[in-house]
């Protein structure tokens, strides 16, 4: 049997793909992903996709102003 996640708004989540992250701050996935070559934003890579705390985003987005 398989058991389903609820699915949980992109606002709640603690951990966010490149992909929301893009959604949520409405910048470019290479720009995202420069800013984490660079490590001026913190991911990690969990299987095969980056994952990014919510937190870490607010705060790049944050210094980006």
């Amino acid at each position: 049997m398989l058991h389903h996640l609820p699915l949980v708004p992109i606002a709640d989540k603690l951990l966010l793909t490149i992909a929301e992250a893009q959604a949520l701050t409405g910048l470019s996935r290479e720009f995202l992903r420069d800013a984490i070559t660079s490590g001026d934003l913190k991911a990690k890579l969990i299987g095969k996709g980056w994952r990014v705390k919510r937190k870490d985003l607010e705060e790049y987005v944050d210094k980006l102003f």
